[in-house]
């Protein structure tokens, strides 16, 4: 049985390189090629795949966004990752977003090939030399994640701090001692940050804090 297989990809050396070296292998086939991720959603009712091999980095429509959408509309679709050993932020992004794989851009033909067997199979695949990167570098991964959501957030220092006491459980009269501001400044304080996280209380304003790693407690 043929593999069918589409390919994101918006550039051409490298979309040619690994077309060439899918076709070397008898049993898979390129059936559809796009050049940004845009493309791709726009054509994905129709697409009959077994495996897509998606860029993280293109115009229009990156491939994280692209997969967002194509598992949400498809959640049969099984989708790889191609990656430069710099893209190791977005391992869980793209985990989220639903990806089955995860293959470095200098992997040999042979990982491809095994990646694309494995996760038609229902399995996943993450390049060894990637997985290493993801652990080597994870805490500052994950300071990156925090720094982009707080910038996207726009919350301040100050916001922070706040976020930081409510975690630890003060009471409104507690964080206007502790932080030199009257209670009703203090409500106002928490209900803009309560605006901004979409958190309806205490309770799910601690919780977003801690999910998303904005304070340490």
């Amino acid at each position: 049985m043929t593999l069918k297989i589409v390919l994101v990809e918006d550039l051409d050396l490298i979309r040619e390189g690994i077309t060439v070296l899918i076709s070397q292998i008898k049993d898979f086939e390129i059936v559809n090629i796009f050049k940004n991720g845009q493309e791709f959603v726009d054509h994905l009712d129709e697409l009959d795949c077994d495996i897509v091999i998606t860029d993280i980095d293109m115009p229009v429509l990156d491939g994280i966004s692209a997969t967002k959408i194509a598992t949400a509309r498809r959640p049969e679709m099984k989708i790889i990752a191609l990656s430069m050993y710099n893209d190791t932020k977005y391992y869980y992004e793209l985990i989220t977003a639903g990806a089955k794989g995860f293959v470095l851009k200098q992997s040999s033909v042979e990982e491809l090939e095994k990646a694309i067997r494995l996760v038609n199979e229902g399995k996943s695949f993450f390049s060894e030399q990637l997985l290493y990167n993801v652990i080597v570098n994870m805490q500052n991964i994950e300071q990156t994640l925090v720094k982009e959501k707080t910038e996207l957030l726009k919350l301040t220092e100050k916001e922070i701090e706040l976020l930081q006491l409510i975690c630890k459980g003060l009471s409104n009269k507690e964080l206007a001692e502790q932080l030199f501001l009257s209670v009703k400044t203090i409500e106002s304080n928490k209900a803009k940050l309560m605006r901004k996280t979409g958190a309806k209380n205490n309770a799910a304003l601690i919780i977003w804090a801690i999910k998303n790693r904005v304070v340490d407690i």
